[in-house]
């Protein structure tokens, strides 16, 4: 479901589209001006001070399209599982710390946050954004409060929920 409008909210805008992944992918560009959150059946969104009131098909190019992120967010799980099986700090069975927690390139710099159960929060980022790890599990937590102990919650389905909406701009307001 891709929404037609970017809508504006306060001073930024946002779209939203549901896909079913198994990795959740977020993207805080620009000290956070620019957020979104996707994947394992939750939603995207993105929140540009610059775009607010345009519509969605003006700006689309300067986002990921829904195969590039699919693509991504594959790529990603496959090289974060390699790392924590090579890692050499590998002890027992605790390889959920040991995969990539950072990648840097020339012009970004992608974060991740891989939850007890596997869930990874993975945020791309401009350089300025150094760690995110206290963000991204702040937005698990607002997941796990706000979808994950919703009794009408379904993890096959989208997250349809205001009070989500409201605590994650809240979260990428302040943070």
């Amino acid at each position: 479901m891709v929404s037609g409008f970017v809508k504006s909210l306060s001073s930024f805008t946002y779209r939203t589209f549901f896909k079913k992944e198994s990795t959740y992918f977020t993207t805080i560009v620009g000290s956070g001006v620019i957020f979104s959150i996707t994947f394992n059946t939750l939603f995207d969104k993105y929140w540009d001070k610059k775009t607010a009131g345009t519509k969605w098909e003006d700006i689309k190019d300067r986002y990921l399209s829904s195969n590039e992120a699919l693509i991504f967010a594959g790529t990603f799980h496959g090289i974060h599982a390699l790392a924590s099986r090579i890692s050499p700090a590998l002890k027992g069975n605790a390889t959920r710390d040991l995969g990539i927690q950072t990648i840097d390139t020339k012009n970004f710099r992608v974060h991740c946050f891989q939850t007890p159960t596997g869930i990874k929060f993975i945020a791309a980022t401009d350089l300025l954004l150094t760690d995110l790890t206290d963000v991204l599990k702040s937005v698990y937590r607002l997941y796990c409060d706000y979808a994950l102990k919703n009794p009408f919650y379904n993890l096959e389905m989208p997250i349809r929920s205001d009070m989500f909406d409201t605590m994650l701009l809240k979260l990428v307001q302040t943070s």
